[in-house]
């Protein structure tokens, strides 16, 4: 049918618009990508928490902070890998009187930081699944669980359960940590380079309404929190994200489960758990030439 057609027309006419105007500013761009990841799972249900959870990245942006909702399906989820943060990154976290529970200082002077987001395990990826319990109980680990088979480092247990423990109390030592694994493949298109290429990048107007983003920021953008709670959306609540340090290189991609549709990560994170694409940085180089021809032509 027509109206098909014209919807796939569309979309192209999109696609071939972000990728002209990421080459301009020198982004290498891709289309799709897979991924295999693997969460560490702790189901607190309707355990209280000791205050809120902050979700710190390890360049030392916050990028959220979260009251834990009592549900018996409620779940905080981690990488399962070991996440550090530089000492100088993690102090104005650490320096204020109630300390963080999501970094830990360490006797060697090194900083853990436990990436944590909160999950309904009934919801997304994790529903209808039988999560393996790899830890039974505080260095229990589950007799025959192969770790490293699952990929799972065991330092990443060991600082999980520390983070779980500062926010439930004593109680969270008696708890399970489980784990859960997806594979999976994202269809859109996945922009790479520095991050202040992607921030002049996204000054263009045009460039954020085709991705959501409703607001350039000095730091980034701000694009409405798909994570809050259904009368919070009704107000159109946003949050924003930060690109990190100017020269580090960043990915920037669609993830319909990230706080904004549109999300980022720093390279080197992404590629533990993804593999790029197609490369289609010049896949309009063509059309690009014919159409500046025939506008010459035409002048």
């Amino acid at each position: 049918p027509r109206s098909h057609a014209t919807a796939d027309e569309a979309t192209i006419l999109v696609e071939q618009f972000l990728i002209n105007e990421a080459k301009k500013w020198g982004l290498t761009v891709y289309r799709n990508f897979s991924g295999k990841e693997t969460r560490l799972i702790f189901q607190y249900g309707m355990m209280k928490s000791i205050g809120e959870l902050e979700e710190i990245d390890p360049r030392g942006i916050l990028k959220g902070t979260t009251s834990l909702p009592r549900k018996r399906s409620a779940a905080l989820a981690t990488f399962p890998f070991k996440q550090e943060i530089l000492r100088e990154q993690s102090r104005r976290y650490t320096s204020r009187d109630t300390g963080c529970k999501v970094l830990n200082e360490k006797e060697d002077g090194s900083v853990a930081l436990v990436q944590t987001t909160v999950v309904d395990l009934n919801e997304s990826w994790f529903a209808n699944r039988t999560l393996p319990i790899i830890e039974e109980s505080d260095g229990a680990i589950t007799p025959g669980a192969d770790i490293s088979e699952m990929g799972v480092e065991k330092e990443a247990i060991t600082e999980f359960r520390i983070m779980v423990r500062s926010m439930f109390g004593a109680e969270a030592d008696k708890q399970p940590i489980k784990v859960c694994t997806r594979q999976y493949q994202n269809p859109g298109l996945v922009f790479k380079g520095r991050a202040e290429d992607i921030h002049l990048f996204l000054r263009n107007q045009e460039v954020q309404k085709k991705l959501e983003i409703s607001a350039w920021t000095q730091r980034g953008y701000t694009a409405r929190d798909r994570t809050t709670s259904f009368l919070c959306a009704l107000c159109g609540r946003h949050t924003e994200v930060e690109l990190g340090p100017w020269s580090e290189m960043i990915t920037m991609y669609s993830d319909p489960g990230a706080r904004t549709l549109t999300t980022v990560q720093p390279l080197n994170q992404f590629n533990r758990e993804k593999a790029l694409g197609e490369d289609v940085t010049d896949a309009y180089e063509s059309s690009q030439s014919v159409e500046n021809s025939s506008n010459n032509c035409g002048g």
